[in-house]
């Protein structure tokens, strides 16, 4: 009884490594770029310049860089939860005047779990 209670246990532990169905995936693993590289200019997608592209989120309205999430969605002193999605959206409107597309999933081909190169 021993031996099949052991044999019983061996398999199962050696089956949880079985469901690992694509080699070196971790679903826990985000390979999404921060949100400022999915903003790319509609003229040159992935070759966007970074330092034009910080600069006209400043005058857009960013006040913290947050390595690259930005503060879109911070709630600052004095400020409402419709304040928030107020600024947010002006704050893409300005972009969007500027001629930048927000590209968001199409950085990461979810297919294949790879960047597609188009974010910068």
């Amino acid at each position: 009884m021993r031996i099949f209670c052991l044999s019983i246990l061996a398999v199962i532990l050696s089956a949880c490594n079985t469901f690992n169905v694509v080699p070196g995936y971790n679903p826990y693993v985000s390979l999404a770029p921060p949100v400022i590289q999915g903003w790319q200019k509609a003229d040159n997608v992935g070759r966007t310049n970074v330092d034009k592209r910080w600069q006209d989120f400043q005058s857009c309205g960013v006040k913290n860089y947050n390595n690259g999430t930005l503060d879109l969605s911070v709630e600052y002193s004095n400020m409402s939860t419709d304040d928030v999605i107020k600024r947010r959206r002006r704050i893409e409107s300005c972009m969007k005047n500027k001629g930048y597309i927000y590209l968001g999933s199409k950085c990461v081909d979810g297919k294949n779990n790879k960047l597609t190169g188009l974010c910068n």
